[in-house]
């Protein structure tokens, strides 16, 4: 397969796999190609972090011109934020909260085995604490993004889903993929170390302009939400699952927000 041809199918894989924005029909592609185009689509999640930001952004935007104030109110900041939550929710249609209910779930009923935590992470219904788990992230997301709409500070609006995106190639780079079978088992093998240094540079330097005098403690915070994250799944799976993964997304959007807000 041509490489140009490989990267445009890579990046509407990774489009269409973490999110519901439509793309066009990669059947054909992926019955020939598909761990090829899956080895390289995880490079664009990072890049789909930052689709799903400028649909919160326009979003805001559109309710920032029609709202007649050009400072929010704190009952429409409220009010905003949770449609801009709500968005948030369906453009990725759920599939990191459902991977951090889980995780959630498995982790307390796994009492610290290691099969009985993979084989509740399986079970498609939920429990009481995956559901106490979705519950605090999205009220922390909500409050965060109550702040940010009230301040306009939209730009944390693109900063957090890229962020919380390119954790996850670090992840796959240095902890085993723990299902044979799963959906990040070619992925996780095709993430080559230079290419993951030069996104890893060209995130760092976007934070700055975005972050500015925030950017060391954003980024401190962001790589000890990674290390703890990724200990804990060590210890108790011996590597991740594409469950943990959405679940370290989730988290991570939601403390870049509170971080960076207060």
């Amino acid at each position: 397969m041509n490489p140009l041809v490989k990267h445009w199918f890579a990046f509407l894989y990774a489009i269409a796999f973490l999110t519901r924005i439509p793309v066009p029909d990669l059947t054909s592609a992926l019955k020939q190609h598909k761990s090829a185009i899956g080895q390289v689509s995880v490079y664009y999640y990072p890049l789909v972090g930052l689709l799903v930001g400028l649909c919160l952004v326009a979003l805001y935007l559109s309710f920032q011109l029609s709202i007649a104030e050009l400072n929010f109110s704190s009952e429409k900041s409220a009010l905003v934020a949770v449609l801009v939550l709500l968005a948030w929710c369906l453009v990725t249609g759920g599939l990191h909260l459902d991977g951090l209910a889980d995780a959630g779930d498995a982790w307390v009923g796994g009492y610290g085995d290691k099969q009985r935590t993979l084989d509740i992470m399986k079970d498609p219904y939920v429990g009481p604490m995956g559901l106490m788990l979705v519950v605090l992230v999205l009220l922390l997301k909500f409050a965060a993004l109550w702040l940010v709409i009230k301040e306009q500070s939209w730009w944390l609006l693109l900063a957090a889903p890229v962020l919380a995106r390119f954790l996850i190639l670090p992840l796959f780079k240095f902890t085993p993929y723990v299902r044979e079978k799963g959906w990040g088992s070619d992925i996780a093998k095709g993430i080559n170390g230079i290419a993951l240094i030069a996104i890893a540079t060209i995130i760092v330097t976007l934070s700055v302009l975005v972050f500015q005098q925030q950017t060391l403690l954003v980024l401190a915070v962001v790589a000890a939400i990674f290390v703890l994250a990724r200990n804990m799944m060590i210890q108790r799976l011996g590597g991740t699952t594409g469950d943990t993964a959405g679940a370290l997304i989730e988290v991570s959007e939601a403390f870049i927000l509170v971080v960076a807000v207060l």
